[in-house]
């Protein structure tokens, strides 16, 4: 087994990572907030149709509503939805270009084209990312083993040779039980943290 000093390879999450997203529960009416609404979102059946890439839009903004039972239709949601994310954290730019230097540095996202369709976020993003494993387009998501397999197929490496940033719990989870070094994170600050206690930083 390699040393965390042999990873070659930086493999992010995109929301709560690199991205700012708006507090769920706040912006979308929901008592769930935190891990236990990433929770509950990754698993539900509706993203799940939606992210990769199996349904659209309108088939999904519907589903939404019903799932979570919110108290509002389905273009409101569609509203909160695509103003989920804010931005970028202002580092990321920055501190890509500068990782990007000794390391590949990859994204493996459950997303889907209403917000990576975003200039802010795929124009700045996409020139700066050796490889981008997005949900709607590969039809993997997280956390099944499939998403993570990919990543290693592709740079046909030791899965210790691969850090991986994520903010959801059974992610973090699925990867470390095929190798990979991993750490929960949540925002910029953590972010940082997570890459200098890796040496990578």
């Amino acid at each position: 087994m390699h040393s965390k000093n042999h990873i070659s390879v930086l493999l992010f999450d995109l929301g709560g990572v690199l991205l700012e997203l708006r507090n769920a529960g706040e912006h979308f009416g929901l008592a769930a907030h935190g891990t236990e609404f990433l929770e509950a979102w990754v698993h539900s059946g509706a993203v799940r149709q939606f992210e990769s890439g199996n349904a659209e839009f309108d088939q999904f903004t519907g589903q939404v509503v019903e799932e979570l039972g919110l108290a509002y239709d389905s273009e409101e949601f569609s509203q909160r939805f695509r103003s989920w994310p804010v931005g970028l954290y202002r580092c990321v730019p920055g501190m890509l270009d500068r990782l990007a230097v000794r390391r590949r540095c990859a994204l493996l996202s459950n997303t889907n084209h209403i917000h990576w369709g975003r200039k802010d976020i795929a124009g700045v993003l996409e020139p700066r990312l050796d490889r981008l494993f997005l949900s709607y387009r590969t039809g993997k998501l997280k956390p099944d083993r499939a998403a993570f397999e990919q990543v290693i197929a592709y740079y046909d490496c030791e899965p210790d040779q691969i850090l991986f940033l994520d903010d959801t719990p059974s992610n973090i989870a699925a990867a470390s039980r095929l190798g990979l070094h991993t750490r929960l994170v949540a925002g910029q600050d953590s972010l940082r943290r997570a890459l200098a206690d890796f040496g990578v930083g």
